[in-house]
């Protein structure tokens, strides 16, 4: 099947066809001022080889023509010209055989003979434009055809841009956590390198805030810095006089606790420069505000960070059972006994009830089984944090180890005086 080619831009072509000589030069002569492009052919044949011959957008033919007739000329135009369009002329007396072929040859227009100029031009006309519109719509789809290729091309492109761009922020975001990382572990070993401060202490508080954090079902990030600030509660002491924290809190003079309070300030001036640390600086700065809002920052309940009230809990918790507020070391019973006359104040209500009923929630023993350096295999991931029995951080909770950190680890483990024992995550553990 051959279909018209879109030649919009020249003269439209129109077909004639009867087997009259004289009325061929007539419709020439009345289609000679609408600026077409007019071909004649005197019978069905001829129109035929005309068609296959040039491009072709009208076809008018006479109904009664020798050999083939004009019905029978259309019939096989619309099969193999399907984008001509049809216009047939017949007499009065044929309006069956004009309704037969309307039927088979799908012809778009009939007019009868003899016929009115005007009305054939203005038939024309119509038939011409609806070509045209036909034309149009053709190139529209084969224009939006292009574009969506292309589209589907820029689009393929930007793809591969956008990928490309997103492994470069991961690679830059791992690259960004490595930093924090080690910035965390560095600040960590400064409090566990002076002599006159507990890693120890530190690295209890941080693990019972965590327990907290997570018994008030806080997020993954909340409970990561509540944890790592608690790792760092004392980390204003550092700047302070030796005499604050060496001996208990209680034995200070009212100048001397004031300036024990003051570390919050110091702290916010050694973790002011880790824009990264934000959320950990706020938690350490307002672990000493009371409920009623008369503490240090005068903040009131509302406004106080929930972290910083489990570190106020788990820190003090640890104080009383160190004897670092009163001069004697506290059972259980006791401190419980001591902090709930604070509730409401000092202490936040529901992070202390869990502290009171939730059993073995600040044993130094964890529950998870623990693991022999000469057990782990690559892959596995470290649950908690590992330090030394100075309480120096050797490995940080997270660490996926390989082959190279676990050969370091075990060559490590022989410079402590008393083996490692490590809790990796049970699902790394059993694969």
């Amino acid at each position: 099947m051959t279909d018209i080619k879109l030649e919009t831009d020249t003269a439209m072509t129109v077909l004639c066809v009867d087997d009259e000589v004289n009325i061929l030069k007539s419709m020439k002569r009345l289609l000679y001022k609408q600026n077409y492009n007019v071909l004649v052919a005197e019978g069905g044949a001829a129109a035929l080889d005309i068609m296959h011959q040039n491009t072709v957008h009208l076809i008018i033919s006479d109904m009664k023509m020798p050999a083939m007739s004009g019905a029978e000329l259309l019939e096989k135009v619309a099969i193999s010209y399907p984008d001509s369009y049809r216009i047939l002329l017949t007499g009065y007396s044929d309006m069956e055989s004009t309704i037969d072929a309307v039927n088979k040859g799908k012809i778009h227009r009939y007019l009868q003979k003899p016929w009115n100029n005007e009305e054939l031009i203005h038939t024309i006309e119509q038939g011409l434009a609806k070509v045209s519109m036909q034309y149009e719509n053709i190139r529209l789809q084969k224009l939006v055809k292009k574009q969506n290729q292309l589209l589907k091309g820029l689009n393929q492109n930007l793809e591969d841009k956008v990928k490309l761009r997103t492994k470069q922020i991961q690679l830059a975001m791992q690259r960004i956590e490595r930093n924090n990382n080690a910035t965390q572990k560095v600040l960590y070993n400064f409090i566990s390198i002076n002599p006159y401060l507990n890693g120890g202490f530190a690295n209890s508080v941080s693990l019972l805030a965590k327990r907290l954090a997570e018994k008030l079902s806080l997020t993954k990030q909340q409970t990561h810095d509540i944890s790592y600030a608690a790792l760092l509660c004392e980390i204003g002491l550092l700047g302070t006089d030796l005499s604050l924290y060496n001996k208990p809190y209680k034995e200070l003079n009212y100048n001397q606790q004031q300036d024990y309070l003051d570390q919050i300030r110091i702290a916010k001036l050694v973790l002011a420069p880790a824009t990264h640390l934000n959320d950990v600086s706020d938690i350490i700065t307002c672990q000493f505000e009371l409920l009623n809002g008369s503490g240090p920052n005068q903040l009131d309940s509302e406004h106080i960070p929930i972290g910083a009230k489990i570190l106020a809990v788990a820190r003090d918790y640890w104080r009383y059972s160190m004897g670092r507020i009163t001069p004697e070391k506290m059972n259980d019973e006791a401190i419980f006994r001591e902090m709930n006359k604070l509730v409401g104040t000092r202490y936040a209500a529901d992070v202390l009830d869990i502290l009171v009923n939730t059993d073995n929630i600040v044993s130094d023993k964890f529950v998870e089984n623990t693991i022999a350096t000469n057990a782990l295999v690559p892959g596995m991931i470290l649950k908690y944090n590992i330090f030394t029995a100075t309480h120096i951080l050797v490995l940080p909770e997270g660490h996926i180890f390989s082959e190279a950190t676990i050969s370091k680890l075990i060559q490590f483990e022989k410079s402590q005086p008393e083996p490692l024992s490590l809790i990796v995550e049970p699902e790394k553990a059993e694969a």
